[in-house]
């Protein structure tokens, strides 16, 4: 029960990563409050965690605020933010157009400025907070042919560590965790699709396989509990293609 009693957030939750982080929140004691796109996949996840949330677009700030605000009026307070949203858009820097690389920007990074942005103030009145923030291995270094997806996935690794550094001092945590190449419904249909499938994609990560949501989950609960508190600023990187590993083009 690493979570008990802690109100938890989380941005994205309807499916994949985000609904296995719900999850194990949920078993380990945290009382939810939810937030996906998709209202039919939100309402099945908070219908087995036993939340409760908004249906809404998460790059709305004017949504993101009053999602917060509903959080606090329920609950009392915010204990734990996850941040969950992000899309990629692949495309060399030359050929990417102006709309593929304002979409991951938005949905990205801007998602979880709002959210961070939004919790801020009532983790201070209520004298501190943990909160995570989901990036990918393309924000240390960059990926070829996803390079906005990359910047935006390095500016979250970015505004965590700057939030660490400006609240620290009034308890709020923030850390970044970079999963890898993970086992979801989408990801699973495009390698299926692809030469060589799920093998040719996982030969040159660090574990030579794909990461298991719930894996992803079980950090995050660590990174969001009293476990980790004195862990901030930081990025835990877990299972993806190192450096000397990268393909060259």
């Amino acid at each position: 029960m690493l979570l008990d009693g802690k109100i938890a957030l989380i941005t994205g939750a309807g499916a994949g990563i985000g609904s296995a982080v719900a999850r194990r929140f949920a078993a380990e004691g945290a009382l939810l409050w939810l937030n996906d796109i998709d209202a039919d996949a939100l309402a099945a996840v908070v219908e087995d965690t036993g939340g409760g949330g908004m249906a809404g677009d998460a790059s709305d700030p004017e949504f993101v605020a009053t999602w917060v605000a509903e959080a606090v009026r329920g609950h009392g307070r915010v204990d734990v933010l996850y941040s969950n949203v992000g899309v990629s858009r692949p495309g060399r820097i030359g050929e990417l157009s102006d709309d593929a690389w304002r979409q991951q920007q938005r949905l990205t990074l801007d998602t979880c400025f709002y959210a961070t942005r939004a919790v801020i103030p009532h983790m201070r009145t209520n004298g501190g907070g943990s909160i995570v923030a989901m990036s990918s291995g393309a924000g240390i270094g960059g990926q070829y042919g996803l390079g906005g997806y990359a910047a935006a996935k390095a500016g979250v690794i970015s505004l965590m560590e700057t939030v660490a550094t400006e609240y620290g001092d009034e308890g709020i945590r923030a850390n970044s965790v970079t999963p890898g190449p993970t086992a979801t419904a989408p990801l699973l249909s495009y390698l299926g699709r692809q030469e060589g499938g799920i093998a040719a994609h996982t030969a040159d990560l660090d574990l030579a396989r794909l990461t298991d949501p719930d894996e992803v989950a079980a950090v995050v609960a660590w990174l969001a509990s009293d476990e980790s508190s004195s862990i901030t600023g930081m990025c835990i990187r877990a299972n993806i293609r190192s450096a000397s590993r990268r393909p060259r083009h």
